[in-house]
């Protein structure tokens, strides 16, 4: 499964921050059902799952996540 993640879906506070390349770090965190990532040494919420009605877990899971200038794309591949 591919999700693309546009910049224009990043929470609104980090997009110009995502746009200057100041966030690093870039990963799923299961316990938020959100995409994180780092401003510094702050950890920053990108993206909420569950504002679409998506709950994302790594029990049958892996992923492998691109970062661009045109946003997050995160391929899913079953584990089982």
């Amino acid at each position: 499964m591919t999700i693309i993640i546009p910049i224009e879906e990043l929470e609104e506070n980090y997009q110009m921050n995502w746009k200057l390349e100041k966030v690093k770090g870039i990963s799923i965190d299961y316990a938020t059902n959100s995409v994180n990532g780092f401003i510094e040494e702050n950890e920053i919420i990108l993206f909420k799952f569950k504002d679409y009605g998506f709950i994302h877990d790594n029990r049958f899971s892996t992923y492998q996540i691109s970062i661009g200038a045109a946003g997050i794309l995160i391929q899913v591949k079953k584990t089982r």
